[in-house]
């Protein structure tokens, strides 16, 4: 039998060989306005919506996610579980003629993964990307993505204080803030300015997203 490789909106028949792998968090607090399984939600959603735009085809969503040992705000898992996951959706993506994949992360916990692409890509033959896209913790960043994405509870948003809400913007998380500049820094935003939803910037963000996980697969499919 004969695949039809042209059919549908596809950028060209290479793009047969991408595959794209949504990496994010079932399993942490976000406030008041966002669901606990943000960060799996953004991922999965951009990752879609990629592979609809250019015919790459969606592999589906990592279950485990890891976290930094200082930033408890939810369950996380071990990076070895990430990896072993991971594993096992690129196995089976091979036998699909996915021979490229760029994986979607929206969990700042996850970053670290990027150490132990190099060994899957040999141990696979595979070429891999992992595109990091995070925000301020349920921060006026997420939250207004979030909005424009449809998972975001509005009437919420006049709870959705880091005062009682340590989390959020992971201001009250202490030993996170001490271990982590960039952490900090965040903390410090939100402190002085406080958490809104701006659906414009909402917009812009989730525009921006999308081109650069194009550029990626571009990138993929002349690599």
């Amino acid at each position: 039998m004969e695949l039809r490789l042209d059919s549908g909106n596809i950028l060209n028949k290479k793009i047969h060989e991408v595959g794209i792998i949504a990496l994010g968090s079932f399993l942490e607090n976000h406030g008041t306005v966002l669901p606990i399984d943000t960060d799996a939600k953004i991922a999965s959603y951009l990752s879609l919506r990629v592979s609809l735009l250019t015919g790459a085809k969606f592999l589906g969503v990592v279950l485990p996610s890891t976290e930094y040992s200082y930033v408890r705000h939810g369950l996380h898992n071990k990076p070895d579980d990430v990896v072993d996951y991971l594993r096992f959706m690129l196995s089976w993506s091979k036998k699909l003629g996915i021979r490229k994949v760029l994986i979607i992360n929206c969990h700042g916990g996850n970053v670290p993964i990027s150490q132990y692409l190099s060994y899957l890509e040999k141990e696979y033959g595979l070429k891999i990307i992992l595109k990091n896209i995070t925000f301020i913790h349920a921060g006026t960043e997420e939250l207004s993505l979030g909005s424009v994405i449809g998972i975001a509870k509005e009437e919420k948003l006049k709870y959705h204080d880091f005062k009682k809400y340590p989390e959020i913007g992971m201001v009250g998380l202490k030993e996170a803030r001490k271990n982590n500049k960039l952490i900090d820094r965040d903390a410090k935003i939100v402190e002085r300015h406080g958490v809104k939803i701006d659906k414009k910037l909402g917009d812009e963000i989730l525009k921006r997203a999308i081109n650069e996980c194009i550029e990626c697969i571009n990138s993929l499919i002349d690599s």
